[in-house]
């Protein structure tokens, strides 16, 4: 399972390789990701809206699907502060996702919020990133530094009793963008994040995506969104790569 939003879709391709080495093929992939995703809520980018993570189709899939070695990412929790929910309330939405992730006795591993990135940020900077990002949705650098904190706090709780894994998300990472992992540090910055999930006796990995599956990921389509007012629904799984491995987007 991959949950998150800009981070997990710009390294969609890179992501999908890595998992590949946690068991053998095939594997099966749910992700919920999509640009400006929110955990608990309806989000919309542009033309685009979809549904928020705790509401998507991927729950229904996985408790349909048969019980056998489940991996889970939880990351990019930032969003939802911009948009304007609280701690407590986003707090809340992590809580009933591990519970979820906890019946089908997931190994977990959350991304930390960028913490270093967001207090190094300048305010010139701040409000340049704001306008560009997140356009309609007006906010203080100072009172985000606190709720970025106060909720890192929580999920820090919620992955120690939970036994999920945390990484942090240093600050070399990320460079004028404060939230979205440089695209040279990406290989570096997935490789720790799914390094908690792998079996130190497992063989080496598969061979890399080849082409085809690049594209193949590429143009997956979530199970629905609204386009421009209209809804947009697809078969699910959306993509099959060559070694049998079955992704499903929503």
């Amino acid at each position: 399972m991959l949950l998150g939003a800009s981070n997990l879709t710009l390294a969609f391709p890179l992501v999908v390789d890595r998992v590949r080495a946690l068991v053998p093929a095939p594997v099966e992939v749910l992700a919920a990701i999509g640009h400006g995703r929110s955990y608990g809520r309806p989000s919309r980018v542009l033309v685009r809206e979809l549904p928020g993570i705790l509401q998507c189709g991927l729950w229904r899939a996985l408790d349909a699907g048969p019980r056998t070695e489940t991996f889970a990412v939880i990351s990019d929790l930032g969003n939802d502060l911009v948009y304007g929910s609280e701690v407590e309330e986003i707090a809340g939405w992590i809580a009933r996702i591990l519970e979820r992730i906890a019946a089908h006795r997931a190994r977990t591993v959350i991304v930390r919020l960028p913490l270093a990135s967001v207090e190094a940020l300048s305010p010139l900077r701040f409000r340049v990133a704001r306008g560009i990002l997140y356009p309609s949705h007006p906010g203080d650098l100072g009172r985000l530094r606190d709720r970025a904190v106060a909720l890192d706090d929580r999920v820090a709780a919620l992955a120690k009793a939970s036994g999920a894994a945390l990484v942090d998300s240093p600050g070399r990472w990320y460079g004028l963008d404060p939230v979205h992992i440089r695209g040279r540090r990406r290989d570096e910055a997935w490789r720790a994040i799914l390094d908690p999930l792998h079996n130190s006796d497992a063989a080496a990995g598969p061979p890399p995506l080849a082409r085809s599956d690049r594209r193949a990921l590429r143009r997956t389509r979530p199970e629905i969104r609204r386009w421009m007012g209209l809804e947009q629904r697809h078969t699910q799984p959306c993509a099959r790569l060559s070694d049998g491995t079955s992704v499903s987007v929503y």
